[in-house]
């Protein structure tokens, strides 16, 4: 199909003239109209690349023609034939978005030129918005499809996180709950301090293994009643760098090692294994340590019963600056009471799901890991 020319000119011959000139080319389809008013109702018709319009007109001018056509046929290349060069005409123009304008008397060479310009200035945007939309098609392709991958590697990051720990709860039953506590805790408090996207994942997951490596202590040790001995707590320690060890090399959790690595580290370096003193100290395992301490002391223990939030809180108080970041204990400050409530729910829930075969979540069960003596210290288990 040929592109479509019109040309809207009061002057009968000057239409002849054009639609003579043009049809040599036998490239394109002229169609002329004396009349502006029946030009537009021409085109909502039969829509042309270019449209053609002499400036000065009794009905309206060329101006004002062309701007009415832009309504009904938007993509079209649009020329103004005048012979009057004023500078106003010029700028009107442009104000209108007129392609190009044409002296007249015009010439051949001129005329024709520019037509070809024109119908392959649209052909192109034509061609151009095709392939947006048939990008924006396949861009929506590629989202579901990324969607769908994200979600399976998602599961599958889940299976393994929860086999880990599964393993460590099967030795010690008072484990999975406080890991998913304390991992949902160091989330919200990283989201409070600014952390998102991928290392916000890595605080929670890192926060959720960060006693992995007590798979690997003897359970004459990890389940003694008792206190430990000296002896007993060298081997106790070890847990950090046995959980560090058998997840750093996971290409998904190797920055969540980190929290692992560096969970028993105190802010004014009087932590294990390496001593680290405040930023040498991972920030996940900064902020891991605050959730810790506030699910310690909000938690059952055997030998006590769980104090209040705002115990806790005091108690965060008093060692921030010491034991525990202060930057990131005022962002635990920040945040409301219902939604440690919430998270508290939330674990519980997953819990449930956990111990139920046709749960959907993947990790859970009631714990508490940290042993508190007085109301902030280390864990009796490491």
């Amino acid at each position: 199909m040929l592109p479509k020319i019109m040309y809207v000119d009061d002057e009968e011959n000057l239409l002849s003239a054009f639609k003579r000139v043009v049809a040599l080319e036998r490239r394109f389809e002229v169609i002329t109209c004396v009349d502006p008013l029946e030009a537009l109702e021409l085109l909502k018709a039969h829509p042309c690349e270019v449209i053609c319009s002499d400036y000065r007109m009794p009905i309206m001018n060329g101006l004002s023609f062309l701007d009415e056509a832009r309504k009904i046929v938007p993509d079209a290349v649009r020329i103004l034939i005048t012979a009057h060069h004023e500078f106003e005409v010029a700028v009107d123009a442009v104000k209108v978005g007129v392609y190009r304008l044409i002296p007249k008397p015009w010439k051949r060479e001129v005329l024709i030129g520019s037509l070809n310009e024109g119908v392959a200035s649209v052909s192109l945007k034509r061609e151009n918005d095709r392939l947006n939309s048939l990008l924006e098609v396949k861009i929506e392709e590629l989202e579901a499809l990324n969607t769908n991958l994200d979600a399976k590697v998602k599961h599958r990051t889940e299976q393994v996180i929860a086999s880990l720990i599964t393993c460590l709860d099967y030795r010690d039953e008072e484990t999975m709950a406080h890991s998913k506590r304390v991992s949902l805790m160091s989330r919200r408090i990283a989201y409070e301090m600014g952390i998102r996207g991928r290392e916000l994942i890595d605080i929670e997951w890192g926060a959720m293994l960060h006693d992995v490596g007590k798979i690997g202590v003897p359970d004459a040790i990890l389940l003694k009643p008792g206190r430990l001995t000296e002896e007993e707590w060298v081997i106790m320690r070890r847990h950090v760098s046995i959980g560090y060890q058998m997840i750093c090399h996971i290409d998904f959790l190797s920055e969540a090692a980190r929290v692992v690595r560096d969970h028993h580290e105190r802010f004014t370096g009087k932590g294990y294994p390496n001593g680290k003193v405040g930023e040498e100290i991972y920030i996940g395992a900064r902020i891991f340590a605050v959730a810790d301490t506030f699910d310690a002391i909000t938690s059952d223990r055997p030998y006590r019963k769980a104090q209040s939030d705002q115990a806790a809180k005091d108690e965060i108080e008093r060692v921030s600056g010491s034991q525990l970041d202060p930057v990131c204990v005022a962002a635990f400050m920040r945040i409301p009471d219902d939604q440690w409530t919430a998270i508290r729910q939330e674990a519980d829930i997953w819990a449930a799901n956990f111990n139920d075969p046709n749960g959907s979540c993947l990790i859970s069960t009631p714990t508490p890991i940290l042993k508190v003596e007085g109301i902030a210290a280390h864990a009796a288990r490491g």
